[in-house]
């Protein structure tokens, strides 16, 4: 098929739609046929490389729409409308909906609060068990002295386990923060 075949069955297939919709499709498939001609196909491999006329029919089918091109607003994207059922369960519902997102929201900070709390304690043991190693040199006997060393270090022993299982778990958490976030913004965003 030549080029002068296929634009004549391009405007027998775009014939019921406006004018200035059609026109654009044929100047769109002239354009297309030009390109592949100036890359040095011929007029009847250029027309082939567009597909067959079913294809393109199916095309311009799945994107030809009742509305003329000029009253079309291409800037908005089409919207969801809220069914009024759902209006209404979600004012009805809301004392029960924000009672409850209010308390999972306040178990996720007290999941934080939790975890800052166990880094105090976490530095807290460190202080104690690094003040302890020195006052050990002010006490008068040696069964004070091995006390004072043994309550530091293991104060210090203890802190570096924690903040191994403190880290890991802050870890965690922020992993949780950052699935939680994207389900909320896909449940928001409706996908």
């Amino acid at each position: 098929m030549n080029k002068k075949e296929f634009m004549t069955e391009l405007r027998r297939m775009t014939a019921q739609m406006p004018q200035e919709e059609a026109n654009q499709y044929t100047l769109y498939y002239s354009e297309m046929i030009e390109d592949a001609m100036e890359d040095g196909s011929s007029e009847e491999e250029a027309v082939a490389l567009l597909g067959g006329m079913d294809e393109i029919a199916a095309y311009i089918r799945e994107n030809h729409s009742q509305i003329p091109v000029q009253l079309q607003n291409t800037d908005t994207v089409p919207r969801k409308q809220v069914p009024v059922w759902a209006i209404v369960l979600i004012i009805l519902g809301f004392p029960v909906w924000f009672s409850l997102l209010c308390t999972l929201l306040s178990l996720y900070v007290v999941g934080w609060a939790l975890i800052v709390s166990l880094y105090s304690v976490m530095i807290s043991l460190v202080a104690a068990g690094i003040v302890m190693l020195p006052a050990c040199f002010a006490a008068a006997n040696t069964g004070m002295v091995m006390l004072l060393i043994g309550c530091g270090l293991f104060m210090i022993g203890l802190a570096v386990m924690m903040a191994v299982g403190v880290t890991v778990l802050a870890w965690l958490y922020v992993r949780f923060t950052i699935w939680l976030v994207r389900k909320t913004v896909a449940m928001i965003g409706g996908k």
